[in-house]
């Protein structure tokens, strides 16, 4: 043994428990007895060793999906199952036909639609060409958001699917809100021991790696999450809006110089928000609760103010909050609504729990109130800031939602928590959300395009900001729309700057509400539609940040019209360039 393996050898022993030394022990034995027995037969009787192999495939948009993948990974091959760790958009749907065991991690973006990085096989699995699965078994684990009408449809769909091909389950899919990680962790450890447990002795329980956003090495915490945030000091906080404008936007500074938070160009903040007192003032009126009463949220008991502070949502409702107050209130007129989807949807914008509450009077306790609301969520928030230019610094750029309906004054949790937050010794709950989806291109060379309304320019500050720094870098072209040129150019005098610096190329604005017929960035993306098309045959990166209902569609519709145009295609084949340009990442999306 040399004295490397001897090290090694020495720092795994000693920090394992009496029970894993027995099963290493018995493990390494086994080694021993097949490697002797090998070597008393004939290479033509060598009895062959088994190994139960798994492919584990995900499709994810935030990072979520990948992160259980490469702990479901760590699990198996604790199990001694052979496993292949694959991103659906890097994986040939054909290969379906020959796997053994599939475990499918799978999110749903939006209401009911797959992130691009599954698209492809999504589709392939319902189209003509899907072959029989008869051979495979499979289990789905699939990710969402239960206040949208089609919660989790994407892993819905592969479950089905992937049985009426003739595939078998290894157990019941599970479909996971917004609190994904517990329910995400049992039943992970359930699926991977029904399939290790066909060869293989299970662990001892304590040996598994448990399945957790945060880390600790020598009692240190290495990474934060949303159940662990971290406490970031505020060093500023400007309001970006010039004077006479009917909205504001916030630039929000972070003093993040600890180990844990660690962040590229294009990640994301968790931020964790409280609710604004006065609407738990409304609340409360209505209801004709007391701020006293005690309640239990998660197991601990508090009061009724202090859950309605920081542990449930009331600034929307969704989907499941209005089933579940139906279910206690037992309505007639608001039963029809959810009867009609389109009128569900409509009911649901715009509206907040004080606006249910009061067009649906009931009594209601406490406990009751508790029940009926979901838990309150992180909002994610692109970080604006390069960690090269602002080391120990975190930048947000955030839009205050404010504005009238239903005759009351309706307030955003987290942007109204953002822009009240105290300078002098305020602290912002956080976490980063990584987003491999959205980076620079590895070159520093290439070229990249850039087009983002409102708030959805603050990642291509962090852009910009970091190939400034960077050399040899190429070509850079921000296309940015808002309403106003006066009030709502965000960024102005830096964007001049970065100009006059070439580290930025290019700029083309549109401000929509300035002249007599709104102009938005597709149409100045249209306008430019020679030399974009240039960019693009240059290896040019597309990036698309925003509203994803309206504005990343009709960026993408603009794209595929120049692409059409100026390649000489027909709309199909145009439409086929701009798929394949995000299947080579070369097309990302940052929408919400």
């Amino acid at each position: 043994m040399s004295a490397q393996q001897f090290e090694l050898l020495t720092r795994l022993t000693v920090s394992l428990s009496k029970d894993q030394l027995t099963w290493v022990s018995g493990y390494l034995a086994g080694f021993s007895v097949r490697d002797h027995a090998q070597q008393q037969l004939p290479d033509e009787t060598v009895p062959s060793v088994t190994q139960t192999s798994l492919t584990i495939l995900f499709g994810s948009r935030t990072g979520n999906g990948e992160g259980l993948a490469k702990k479901a990974q760590l699990l198996a091959e604790e199990q001694g199952v052979n496993v292949v760790l694959k991103n659906m958009a890097d994986y040939r749907p054909r290969d379906l036909q020959v796997e053994k065991n599939l475990l499918v991690i799978v999110s749903t973006h939006g209401d009911g639609v797959p992130p691009f990085s599954a698209a492809e096989l999504h589709e392939f699995i319902y189209g003509k060409r899907a072959p029989k699965l008869d051979a495979v078994r499979f289990a789905v684990l699939a990710l969402g958001d239960s206040s949208y009408f089609q919660f989790c449809k994407t892993g819905k769909d592969f479950d089905e699917q992937l049985e009426k091909l003739g595939g078998k389950r290894i157990v019941p899919w599970l479909a996971c809100d917004l609190d994904f990680e517990q329910p995400a962790e049992d039943w992970l450890k359930k699926t991977i021991n029904a399939l290790g447990g066909e060869i293989c002795t299970t662990l001892p329980a304590d040996s598994q790696h448990p399945i957790s956003s945060s880390a600790a090495i020598n009692g240190e915490t290495v990474k934060f999450s949303k159940k662990n945030p971290f406490q970031a000091p505020v060093f500023e906080k400007i309001a970006l809006h010039g004077k006479g404008s009917e909205r504001q936007t916030f630039h929000i500074e972070l003093a993040t110089d600890t180990k844990g938070l660690e962040y590229e160009p294009g990640d994301s903040a968790g931020v964790i928000p409280v609710n604004p007192d006065d609407l738990i003032k409304e609340v409360l009126e209505t209801t004709a609760l007391n701020s006293s009463d005690e309640v239990e949220v998660n197991g601990i008991k508090t009061t009724l103010y202090e859950s309605l502070h920081r542990n449930l949502e009331l600034s929307k409702i969704t989907a499941d909050v209005v089933k579940r107050y139906q279910e206690f209130a037992a309505n007639r007129k608001l039963q029809k609504i959810i009867d009609i989807p389109d009128k569900f949807k409509n009911y649901l914008y715009v509206r907040d729990i004080v606006d249910l509450l009061k067009e649906y009077p009931v009594k209601i306790t406490a406990e009751n109130l508790v029940r009926i609301l979901r838990p309150l969520q992180p909002r994610s928030y692109s970080i604006s800031s390069s960690p090269k230019a602002f080391p120990g610094e975190l930048h947000l750029t955030v839009g205050e939602v404010n504005y009238e309906s239903n005759g009351r004054r309706k307030r955003g949790a987290c942007s109204t928590f953002l822009s009240k937050v105290d300078i002098e010794n305020g602290q912002v709950p956080i976490f980063i959300e990584s987003n491999q989806n959205f980076r620079l291109p590895k070159d520093a060379s290439t070229p990249i395009v850039m087009i983002g309304a409102g708030t959805g320019i603050a990642p291509y500050r962090a852009f910009v900001q970091h190939r400034e720094l960077s050399e040899n870098r190429g070509k850079s072209w921000l296309f940015f729309g808002n309403r106003n040129f006066e009030t709502e150019f965000l960024y102005q005098t830096e964007w001049q700057n970065f100009l006059k610096s070439g580290a930025l190329t290019k700029m083309d604005v549109a401000f929509s509400r300035d002249g007599s017929q709104k102009k938005y960035v597709q149409h100045r993306l249209v306008e430019n539609s020679a030399e974009l098309y240039k960019w693009l045959k240059e290896g040019a990166h597309f990036y698309i940040c925003g509203d994803m209902n309206k504005m990343a569609g009709d960026v993408q519709s603009a794209l595929v019209k120049i692409i059409e145009k100026e390649g000489a295609m027909n709309t199909e084949s145009a439409q086929e360039y701009v798929n394949n340009l995000q299947k080579e990442r070369r097309l990302q999306l940052d929408v919400y």
